[in-house]
């Protein structure tokens, strides 16, 4: 009677054993290969860059600031962004859309108790037929004008509390002199600045 208990409680906790690792392997909180992306990091714990306080006065003064759209038609694609946006913009090819699409790219003044800054908004949500090319620009940004800039650029996918970093093998062009970022995407996102 004991060994076949013993032999029960055996074969129970082996059968325990694989359900625990089968569970984990696709934990879909976190992931052994990459558990910053798959968990994030919250708003609160990202020291964001601050803004020019000129910017930040016409950020704040009219809520148009910042803002530009454009209509992306399927055969011509096009560009979306730049001046108005500070140097922001999207870049999307000939059939990135498969129909008429309103493209947006906003600046946007980021506010909270404890720090100011801004980010980016491309609009609308959707997933591309083509990759597009986001280009951000730091200029706006209240950092020294000699100082090489150490950041990191996070994103949101719904610009919520759960921000994560934006991965280097994204095939980011920097360009020191133009105070860029360039890398290619097939969907939108809200993105900022952080130490």
């Amino acid at each position: 009677m004991k060994r076949r208990t013993g032999l029960l409680f055996s074969l129970f906790l082996i059968f325990a054993v694989a359900i625990f690792i089968n569970g984990c392997s696709e934990n879909s909180v976190s992931s052994p290969n990459d558990p910053v992306k798959s968990i994030g990091i919250h708003v609160d714990d990202i020291q964001w860059i601050p803004v020019k306080a000129e910017v930040m006065e016409k950020l704040k003064a009219l809520a148009k600031t910042g803002k530009t759209g454009k209509m992306i038609t399927p055969d011509v694609g096009g560009i979306v962004g730049g001046n108005m946006t500070f140097e922001n913009k999207v870049e999307l090819p000939p059939y990135a859309v498969d129909e008429n699409t309103f493209v947006t790219v906003e600046v946007l003044c980021i506010e909270d108790k404890k720090q100011t800054s801004a980010g980016v908004e491309f609009l609308p949500s959707m997933t591309f037929e083509k990759d597009v090319t986001i280009t951000l620009s730091w200029t706006f940004l209240d950092l020294e004008n000699d100082v090489v800039p150490d950041f990191n650029i996070y994103f949101s996918e719904d610009g919520g509390y759960v921000w994560f970093p934006l991965e280097e093998d994204t095939d980011m062009v920097i360009d020191y002199d133009e105070k860029t970022v360039t890398f290619i995407t097939d969907h939108f996102s809200r993105y900022g600045w952080g130490f």
